[in-house]
């Protein structure tokens, strides 16, 4: 399975394990959100190839202990970072969350030292908003967030640009 394979890679999930039967549930929640929600993770494509790359999109965490539980995501084979698709694929999930489903606030969590995923967040206009223990009593996460209205004044900027 390409998701086990691109999760168990270390430095895809910041360092964090994920098991086997978490990868499971997340590919089974995933088409659960696209049936009940109308979003969930893309898969990310190489157009040269057609091979899978990786996922990008929103996620609905369930188990997230904060009031806003949509995430952008990004998970990518580490062969493809530094290229900016990360960004691309985080940006067109806000606009897809906010102009699509009239989200009002989209977060993004990552291992607090997954400085990669970090650039991206910020990349994408997200902020940062805390640092937590989720899922793993020994794995500090950070989070991420962005409102409808700063993703608007953020597009309204770029498009005067």
């Amino acid at each position: 399975m390409e998701l086990q394979r691109l999760f168990n890679d270390p430095a895809v999930r910041g360092g964090r394990n994920l098991p086997p039967d978490r990868i499971a549930r997340l590919a089974d929640g995933s088409l659960r959100q696209w049936r009940v929600n109308g979003f969930g993770p893309w898969a990310a494509i190489d157009k040269a190839t057609g091979s899978w790359i990786g996922r990008v999109g929103l996620d609905e965490l369930d188990d997230w202990p904060g009031v806003d539980k949509i995430e952008v995501g990004f998970e990518l084979h580490k062969a493809w970072w530094g290229r900016g698709l990360a960004t691309e694929g985080a940006l067109a999930a806000l606009e897809f969350g906010f102009e699509q489903h009239s989200l009002q606030c989209i977060i993004s969590v990552t291992a607090a030292v997954h400085a990669a995923a970090r650039r991206v967040m910020e990349k994408a206009g997200l902020t940062y908003r805390g640092t937590r223990y989720w899922m793993n009593p020994e794995v500090p996460v950070v989070w991420y967030a962005i409102d409808r209205a700063a993703w608007k004044a953020r597009e309204s900027e770029a498009n005067t640009l």
